[in-house]
């Protein structure tokens, strides 16, 4: 679209210019011309008035009438203080003041002026000394006049014409660049909604080789490094699962000889208790994002009790029961996987208990056919415009997770809601409460497609 508005611009520009210098050159051309020619009638014409001026008894008016007879000016003279003229409809008014004032003084001239009608004429004043007289002829420039609207109006098409041309040659060259290039956009849109493995194939323009062959091998590149990235995650995840374990195992059975402890040692053990607890939870939640990465997270689709699946969800995490409120319009069940959904919502409800006061309410409604919505409102201090997306970035914490200490959490908790919402079709974000607080909302089609 710039290509042919530039095109056009451009051809618009410069036919233009080129119009208008000539019309300008024309004109100038034409009119010198008439101009020329006009006076060039009109000093003959006043070379025979004055021979007929010598002569006392000339019938001037008969004389003026027989000179004018043929032709297409009017011609006036002022002779002996009178004016005499070739037509009744001709006289001294219509002959410019400035040019009469002109010719009075003794010199010749000439002047373009429109009448009452709006017509177009030249007047030429030429003295006649030797009889103190001064003859004055019109010529009609109508001819002249159409000639120039005529050719105007044709620069005018030639400028429209030059530049809708000129738009079609830009909008062509412009799809004949750029379709090469389609290609390289789709694959480029590919790669960016999670398909690594494509890649173009010949785009059979030799010039364009080069950048097929740097953009497959860019994104053979950024795959591997991918794939080494999620390996090397989930890698380390697995290795540290199992001694993680054996760590938790002991924790379990000093916690359960808690009671035979030294008083000093008890506050230690809670915290590394606390410590393990977490660190426990950060290893299963990139194994998570490992197996979401590698592609090998499927989905166990079942039937879903919505008020029944809420309220043990509350349970689960020890929320107000009475914050649940179900829609009229709520689907009594729907399809999903139980425990990512689980997961995700939980990961909502343990931030808001961390971070916000915990949740004031939890919605479930239906906004639109087909759509399952799952609202949680809390009473923190809200979310600020410019975090509502990156804090569902894996190891993003966000403002309320930054004042609360390196030890409130490890920034993967909504990063698993993201992506546990992402497998089921859906969309999560969050909004300003408008009791106060975030609202955080997760969509989901009341059908799930499993992997």
């Amino acid at each position: 679209m710039r290509m042919t508005i530039g095109f056009g611009v451009t051809a618009m520009v410069v036919a233009s210019a080129f119009g208008v210098a000539t019309f300008l050159v024309a004109r100038d051309r034409l009119v010198a011309q008439r101009e020329t020619t006009a006076a060039r009638q009109a000093y003959v014409n006043a070379r025979l008035v004055r021979t007929v001026l010598r002569d006392p008894r000339s019938d001037v008016p008969a004389f003026l009438s027989d000179l004018g007879g043929g032709t297409a000016s009017n011609s006036l003279l002022r002779y002996r203080g009178s004016w005499f003229a070739t037509s009744v409809a001709f006289g001294s008014g219509n002959v410019p003041p400035k040019l009469v004032s002109v010719v009075g003084n003794g010199n010749a001239g000439h002047q373009r002026f429109r009448d009452d009608g709006g017509k177009l004429s030249l007047a030429v004043g030429v003295p006649i000394a030797t009889a103190d007289a001064s003859y004055f002829e019109a010529f009609p420039l109508d001819e002249l006049d159409r000639t120039m609207v005529l050719l105007s109006r044709a620069l005018a098409v030639g400028v429209l014409s030059a530049s809708l041309i000129a738009a079609g040659i830009g909008r062509t060259a412009a799809r004949r660049l750029v379709r090469p290039l389609s290609p390289v956009a789709d694959a480029a849109e590919r790669i960016a909604a999670g398909a690594l493995d494509t890649r173009l194939e010949d785009i059979g323009d030799p010039d364009l080789r080069r950048l097929s062959d740097a953009f497959n091998m860019m994104a053979s590149s950024l795959e591997a490094r991918i794939d080494r990235e999620a390996r090397f995650a989930a890698d380390v995840s697995h290795e540290l699962r199992s001694p993680l374990a054996a760590v938790a195992a002991a924790v379990e059975v000093i916690e359960r000889r808690r009671d035979q402890l030294p008083p000093q040692v008890v506050e230690a053990f809670a915290v590394l208790a606390q410590k393990v607890a977490s660190f426990q939870r950060m290893v299963l939640d990139l194994l998570e994002i490992s197996r979401m990465d590698a592609g090998t997270a499927p989905m166990t689709v079942e039937v879903i009790e919505t008020s029944h699946f809420l309220r043990a969800l509350l349970a689960l995490h020890d929320a107000d029961p009475n914050v649940l409120e179900v829609d009229p319009s709520t689907p009594r069940y729907f399809s999903g996987d139980r425990r990512r959904l689980a997961q995700a919502m939980g990961n909502i409800i343990d931030n808001a208990r961390n971070y916000a006061g915990g949740i004031t309410r939890l919605e479930a409604s239906s906004p639109r056919a087909n759509v399952l919505r799952f609202a949680f409102e809390d009473r923190g201090s809200g979310i600020g415009a410019d975090e509502r997306t990156t804090i569902f970035e894996r190891f993003a914490r966000g403002d309320a997770g930054e004042r609360a200490g390196s030890s409130s959490g490890t920034g993967l908790g909504l990063a698993l809601v993201a992506d546990h919402v992402r497998l089921h079709r859906g969309d999560v974000f969050v909004e300003d409460n408008p009791g106060g607080g975030a609202r955080f909302v997760i969509d989901i089609p009341t059908v799930a497609d499993a992997n």
